[in-house]
């Protein structure tokens, strides 16, 4: 269960697993996280707009992202797509996990694969 009002970063980071990084640390990719900001579409993708950048930092060499704000959010679930699309100019809460960009597809430094969206 989330709360608004905490700052992004520390609301994201008491969300993840026992053991997470303190405050002001990175983001740890292929972990359950959540963000929030506003959803953009730029290049025919949908790309969340932090209000304070973050950093990533996981396993693979992609996964080493300096503070970005933001976000390439998608989904495999064509319905979780859809709903993302439909949240597009909207101030949203996701949750998914993280993963660094990777192709020339990625249209942000920081990709997270969605599995809730809402709008807030």
């Amino acid at each position: 269960m989330w709360c608004r009002g905490l700052p992004l970063l520390g609301l994201i980071l008491a969300l993840t697993a026992p053991g997470a990084a303190q405050a002001g640390d990175c983001m740890r990719a292929n972990e359950d996280a959540i963000a929030e900001g506003r959803l953009i579409e730029r290049d025919d993708a949908i790309i969340l707009k932090l209000p304070e950048p973050m950093c990533l930092e996981g396993p693979e060499d992609s996964d080493q992202v300096p503070a970005s704000a933001e976000i390439h959010a998608y989904s495999h679930d064509d319905a979780m797509q859809e709903t993302l699309r439909k949240l597009i100019g909207k101030d949203v809460h996701l949750e998914g996990s993280f993963m660094g960009a990777m192709t020339q597809h990625h249209k942000a430094p920081i990709v997270m694969q969605v599995t809730q969206a809402d709008e807030i």
